[in-house]
Parts: structure tokens; C-alpha cells; sequence
């Protein structure tokens, strides 16, 4: 593999733990949550077959839910998995850690009734898969990084556009830094960008989605002040900057490290960052395609949550979310914030049977929003599934 800038760590979850530490999500359950009307438990992971660690949110096939567990499974390695929304769930794939793929971090995005998802580790090479699963169980390999030009550990999702996938690597390509890539659905994948951690950024863990033909994303690294960026790349390759966050410097209470990815807003790109903001928290922001950003709320880490990994939910107007820590027993919050910057808390988890530590966005599907934690639940805090009403 190319020189990557920083040291590839592996441990149990393969080359790059996809949430935060295991002493930060493996809490005791505790009491049921109490006075919560718009939440819903739907599913209590154990880790053994059923999985354990959902990291993102689930995807809508036919009335029913589909994601993964970044463990668990019958040999451990993760799973796809199905639930109703009333939470009856099964596993349809457990990943073996071989050629198949181990580790599946990111969501599934549905092409004709085909889920297509990618692992951060596994495939032919160990530098992670993208592939496909039938609802009914059947898994094919469409694409191993080799962890050179191509990329290596996807991290993010896929993006469905004109017939061909797009997503990211957070190592890899010419510089190490990682890549933007395309698929057609048989494969093979092929580096379109690659990172090289200056002004271009580096580490894109987010999605992408595209606005207007071309694709837009972040990195969580990189920029000119290092604090991470929003950029633009064709699918020809050509990329470029669109912002540069500041972290907060010589008092601009500018947001720093967007870990995941934007949402359009008829014309105009929302997101978080992870860190930042007047507090130092994290923010919401939205910044124009030609590069116009203003933050539009800063969390203190109190009742209104603290440090937003996941992308934004739209819905009737009013963009969703999920802050991992904050809310008065600190395990995180489902929040919603108006475009004008009014911010408001939907749930505060509790770090017992509800879940602890919200990583994920969360799904809006027929009047409730769906989503899941990283911890809490049962046997020691292995997640959830649940849903708020807004």
C-alpha cells in the first residue's frame, strides 16, 4: 500500500472501529426510559446471531427495514439484517471475515430490490468489499480493495447515480489519504479522486450525494487550516474545495471535523461537524455551492446534545439528527433544528434498554423517525433500533 499520513490501527473490529471506543458504548442496561411517548424500542441487539453495533441508519424496502451490525452474526464478523417496524428482526447474511467481507460500518442502499453496501475489512485483499445481498440471503462480492490506487477500508455507504455507484475510502489511493471512487454494479471499482490531506482534504468518511451532476461530500481532515472540508468532484475527477472549516478560530465559532455527509436543501448543503462551534460541540451548518457557510446552531453539551457525527434527515421542512453524547444523563440526543437555526431535543437517551449513544442519521418513513444506537439495550449494551414520533 502507498504511504497512508497515519498509521492504519486494527483491533476487534478490524482496521478502523467505526464508532467510538468500546468503553464509551458498552454500558449495563438499565431502568426503561420513562415519560418518553415519541420513543419506541423496537429491537434490542445481543451480539450473537442477531448481531451487535448497528452504525447507521436502516433503509426502507417494502414497509420493512434493512441495515447492518458491524459485529455479531454467527461467526462474528457482522451482519445484514431485516426488522418490521414493529421490530420482529433476522439476520439475512452474517459476514465470515474472508472473502465476503467483515464489518460492515456503513448503511445499504436498495437498486432494484438488491441491497448494495460496502466492509471496512475482508474481501480478497483485507482492505474491504463493496457488495450486494438479495432480501432473501444471497451475498456476492462485486469489488476487494487492493489498498493501492483503488482505495482501501470503506467506511461510508454507497450513492446510486445513473446506474453506477459512488462512495468514498478513508485510506488509499496515490496519496494514502483515501478516495472517491465509482462502480458500475458488477464492478470493477476504480479510483475517480484521490486525497492527498492539503488543501483537498482527507479521510472522506461520509456519504456523497450529488447536486446538479456533480458530488458533493466531506473530509474530515484536511483543508487549509486542517480542520477538514466540503468539497466538489465531477465524476470525471476533477475536485475542488467549496469550504474550509475554521474550529472555532480568532472567534468565528466555525464548526471542525465533519465526519458525515450533506444534505440538499433545494440548492443548499446541510450538514455537522463533529467538533467545534461556539462551545465547542459541534455544529449544524449550511454552506451554499459556491461556498457561503454560516453555522446554524452550536450544541453546548447539555440538555440540547453534544458532538453530532451523523448527517441530517429532511423531512417537511426540518432537518432531523443525532447527537452521541449530551442530554442530562450524557448519552446522546435525537434533535431536530429549523433552517433557521432553532434547535429543539425530541429524545434523551439514557443509556439503558432505549440505547446510548446515537451514532447514526435517522430515517423519516410514514410520520416516525427511524434510527438506532451504538450502545445500550441488553447483554452489557450491544444497541438498538427504535423511533421517535416527531
Amino acid at each position: 500500500m502507498e504511504s497512508t499520513g497515519s498509521a492504519i490501527t486494527r483491533n476487534s473490529q478490524g482496521p478502523w472501529s467505526c464508532g467510538q471506543p468500546p468503553s464509551a458504548r458498552t454500558r449495563e442496561a438499565g431502568d426503561e426510559p420513562d415519560g418518553a411517548t415519541a420513543y419506541k424500542l423496537l429491537y434490542q441487539f445481543k451480539a450473537g446471531k442477531d448481531g451487535g453495533y448497528p452504525y447507521d441508519e436502516p433503509t426502507a424496502v417494502n414497509g420493512k427495514l434493512y441495515g447492518t451490525t458491524d459485529e455479531g452474526g454467527a461467526p462474528g464478523y457482522g451482519t445484514v439484517f431485516e426488522t418490521t417496524t414493529s421490530g420482529q428482526e433476522r439476520v439475512i447474511y452474517s459476514f465470515k471475515g474472508g472473502k465476503d467481507g467483515a464489518y460492515p460500518c456503513a448503511g445499504l442502499v436498495n437498486v432494484n430490490g438488491k441491497l448494495y453496501g460496502t466492509t471496512q475489512s475482508g474481501g480478497a485483499s483485507g482492505w474491504g468489499t463493496i457488495f450486494s445481498v438479495g432480501t432473501s440471503g444471497e451475498e456476492h462480492v462485486v469489488y476487494s480493495f487492493k489498498a493501492g490506487k483503488d482505495g482501501a477500508v470503506p467506511y461510508a455507504g454507497l450513492l446510486l447515480y445513473k446506474g453506477k455507484l459512488y462512495g468514498t475510502t478513508i485510506e488509499g489511493g496515490t496519496a494514502g489519504w483515501g478516495t472517491a471512487f465509482v462502480c458500475p454494479l458488477s464492478g470493477p471499482a476504480h479510483a475517480i479522486y484521490s486525497f492527498k490531506a492539503g488543501k483537498d482534504g482527507g479521510r472522506p468518511y461520509g456519504n456523497l450525494i450529488e447536486v446538479n451532476g456533480a458530488l458533493y461530500g466531506t473530509t474530515q481532515q484536511g483543508g487549509s487550516g486542517s480542520w477538514g472540508t466540503v468539497f466538489k468532484v465531477s465524476t470525471a475527477g476533477d475536485e475542488h474545495v467549496v469550504y474550509n472549516f475554521l474550529a472555532n478560530n480568532k472567534g468565528t465559532n466555525d464548526g471542525a471535523y465533519p465526519f458525515d455527509g450533506l444534505t440538499n436543501v433545494n440548492g443548499k448543503l446541510y450538514g455537522t461537524t463533529k467538533d467545534g462551534g461556539s462551545a465547542g460541540f459541534g455544529t449544524v451548518f449550511d454552506v451554499t455551492l459556491s461556498g457561503a457557510e454560516h453555522v446554524l446552531y452550536s450544541f453546548k453539551s447539555g440538555d440540547d446534545g453534544a458532538y453530532p457525527y451523523a448527517r441530517l434527515e429532511l423531512a417537511s421542512g426540518v432537518l432531523y439528527g443525532t447527537t452521541i453524547e449530551g442530554g442530562p444523563q450524557n448519552w446522546g440526543t435525537v434533535f431536530r433544528v429549523e433552517t433557521s437555526g432553532k434547535e429543539s431535543v425530541l429524545y434523551r437517551f439514557k443509556a439503558g434498554k432505549d440505547g446510548a449513544n446515537p451514532f447514526a442519521r435517522v430515517l423519516y418513513l410514514s410520520g416516525r423517525l427511524y434510527g438506532t444506537t451504538q450502545g445500550g439495550g441488553v447483554n452489557g449494551g450491544w444497541g438498538t433500533l427504535f423511533s421517535v414520533t416527531p
